[in-house]
């Protein structure tokens, strides 16, 4: 009997214990070791601090939203409903954000393990006990693996849910008759769910959903059973989807007047990973949109509304960009296949790939980050080899347990790889092969024991093991793309340093960057930023006065030289004209003020911290000008306000708002 209730296999119980409590405890010693030792572990970055700001707005009431989901949901509102069991008042604030971050990372250690502990049932069932053991230590120990519990991130929900509905799908049975038991027409319905589920945590899935339905159709004909035999199954299957699909899709429709299934990222998506300025296909900046994902959804739209002249919803935004990666596909095929190529090569390859997070950046802070523990490098060169192995096994392997499950997963396993390579990859997104490749790593190194003893397999283990070497540990990416990856991690950590008013720890981080990048606009960027944090907080009296002109001069001859350069992408222009305009603000040259947040406000009419101060410069102005003129700042100025009233209601706003109506005729 099987650990999971099978015939075949010969997994104890002990050992499947010993496998899944070793692998919770390595991520929770993951999570104490990052909660203490990482610079970000206080300062979530990029997604992790968006998803905390949606979770900590679900948390407080607001469940239902605004806008149309551009990111996959389901996380931010479990991330929510745990920060509100645990509490948003109570003691001071940066006890409760410690509180809460901790009780989410130790929550996703219990999920990490309940996935190893799936992945071993999986490799059991189809290949039996000796292969589900290595599946099983490799997925608590695989150094990813053990890693992303600390993050708050979507794939330690994904991950599971995956394997779930993996583990589920190889159990469901197709039979024939016109007596339908209840009892197995609920694992279908449940594989609905969870698809569903998973598809709202990373809409790859949401691509797979018809090949999924399909499979009890394809099971029925393939036992020759018949069609109508798959008919049952199916429609539980679909009932499950819809039972989760259709109340997001209703809530985006009535909020957002757009009928998106999950989001309306799907489009903008396609596009990241298939544009001519993107070779790798892998997560990047463009030039008209920040790496902040409260505003990315916004960039997508006006970028899109510039080129087309005129105002789109969510899902016009979403068909644009669709129809802009298409239409570069059409117009230069071979660059486009070039693109594919080198996706599915990194996909597969050793080094993993970095968007929110850098783990050879991480590990420099992280100790359990240097343990030496594997990663994609073995596990997924092992289960590639495993892949071959499994298709090749005419040539003398070992027969599995269960082929056809066998057969099934190595489909999903090629099908969920190519939405990736379609789409855009990195680390966290490969994530998800893992569960599929590990029972085939294990299948792999049985297939290599019994070799030894009977040589007759050895042929197909040696040709896969070179295979999968080849596949997985020839560079595709040079050295200095690698160490410019690195350098990014800096430049993110002296913005987040910067923000929290850290400026001896980003001068430090900052002078790192000089060494390697002197010159460059995202260092100007960030030296001008600096200059003027240092003269604003010197800006206390008139003793100071030429300390703070020397700062302020200093990074307004920077920000000069960015706004003035046609070599800028619009991107930086922002950033360098809203600072400008801080800077000139604060020395009370309005007019100069004025210009620079009118120049920002063209790359985002909605930035509310610009519309503000816009906003009080026309009041300061109108103070100064007579007749229409001063009637017409004050109008602007109210006009501004009351628009900001709807979105960012605050004390000062309507202060200000009060002000400005009083001096209106």
């Amino acid at each position: 009997m099987t650990a999971d209730g099978g015939p075949r296999g010969r997994l104890g119980s002990l050992t499947l214990f010993l496998v899944v409590f070793g692998a919770l405890v390595l991520r929770i010693a993951f999570a104490i070791d990052y909660a203490h030792s990482s610079p970000l572990a206080d300062r979530p970055v990029i997604d992790e601090a968006a998803y905390e700001r949606w979770a900590l707005e679900i948390a407080e009431g607001d469940w239902i939203g605004d806008e149309v989901f551009f990111q996959e949901p389901l996380y931010p509102y479990w991330l929510g409903s745990v920060y509100a069991v645990w509490g948003l008042t109570g003691d001071d604030d940066e006890t409760i954000e410690r509180r809460r971050r901790t009780a989410a990372r130790h929550i996703q250690a219990f999920f990490g393990a309940f996935a190893v502990l799936l992945i071993v049932l999986v490799a059991n069932r189809l290949f039996g006990g000796a292969a589900a053991v290595v599946a099983g230590i490799g997925a608590a120990s695989c150094r990813t693996l053990a890693y992303f519990p600390s993050l708050l991130l979507k794939p330690n929900l994904f991950l599971p849910a995956l394997a779930l509905l993996v583990w589920i799908l190889l159990r469901a049975r197709v039979e024939r008759g016109e007596h339908r038991p209840l009892r197995w027409l609920v694992p279908w319905l449940g594989a609905g769910v969870v698809a569903a589920l998973g598809a709202l945590l990373r809409g790859n899935l949401l691509l797979l959903l018809p090949a999924i339905a399909a499979l009890p159709l394809i099971r029925a004909w393939r036992a020759g059973l018949g069609p109508r035999c798959g008919l049952a199954p199916c429609a539980a299957l679909v009932i499950g989807m819809l039972l989760v699909l259709l109340p997001v899709a209703t809530r985006n429709q009535i909020v957002g007047g757009v009928f998106a299934l999950t989001t309306s990222g799907a489009g903008t998506n396609f596009y990241g990973g298939n544009n001519a300025q993107n070779p790798y296909g892998r997560a990047t900046e463009f030039d008209w949109v920040r790496g902040i994902p409260e505003h990315e959804a916004d960039d997508w739209k006006h970028e899109a509304e510039r080129r087309t002249g005129r105002m789109l919803d969510a899902g016009e935004v979403s068909s644009f960009w669709l129809g802009e990666a298409l239409a570069s596909m059409r117009s230069d095929p071979g660059l486009h296949l070039s693109i594919l190529w080198n996706k599915l090569r990194l996909t597969l390859g050793a080094y993993e790939v970095p968007d929110n997070h850098h783990v050879e950046w991480d590990a420099r802070h992280v100790s359990a980050l240097r343990l030496p523990l594997p990663g994609f490098g073995l596990w997924g060169m092992l289960g590639i080899a495993g892949l071959i192995a499994f298709a090749a096994r005419r040539w003398g392997g070992p027969e599995a347990e269960d082929a056809r499950g066998g057969w099934e997963l190595l489909t999903l396993f090629v099908l969920y790889l190519g939405t990736i390579v379609l789409t855009v990859t990195s680390m966290r997104i490969r994530l998800a092969l893992l569960p599929m490749l590990l029972p085939f790593a294990g299948y792999w190194v049985h297939a290599a024991v019994r070799a030894l003893r009977a040589p007759a397999g050895l042929p197909a283990c040696v040709v896969s093991f070179f295979a999968a070497t080849a596949i997985v540990h020839l560079p595709v990416l040079d050295t200095e793309e690698i160490r410019d990856d690195l350098l990014k991690r800096d430049f993110n950590l002296a913005v987040y340093q910067l923000d929290e008013g850290d400026l001896d720890a980003a001068e430090e981080t900052i002078g790192v960057l000089r060494e390697e990048h002197a010159g460059t606009v995202s260092v100007m960027l960030l030296e001008s930023q600096l200059d003027y944090r240092r003269g604003f907080l010197l800006n206390t009296g008139p003793e100071s006065l030429k300390e703070v002109e020397v700062f302020y001069d200093r990074a307004l001859s920077r920000l000069r030289s960015i706004v003035e350069s046609e070599k800028v992408n619009a991107r930086d222009r922002f950033r360098a004209q809203k600072l400008a305009g801080y800077i000139v603000f604060d020395i009370e040259n309005w007019p100069a003020a004025e210009r620079r947040f009118r120049e920002a406000l063209v790359f985002d009419p909605d930035d509310w911290e610009v519309r503000l101060r816009l906003a009080n410069v026309l009041f300061i102005q109108a103070a100064r000008l007579e007749g229409q003129e001063k009637l017409a700042a004050l109008h602007e100025a109210k006009a501004i306000l009351e628009g900001m009233l709807r979105e960012e209601a605050s004390e000062e706003l309507e202060r200000r708002l009060r002000e400005v109506e009083a001096e209106l005729p």
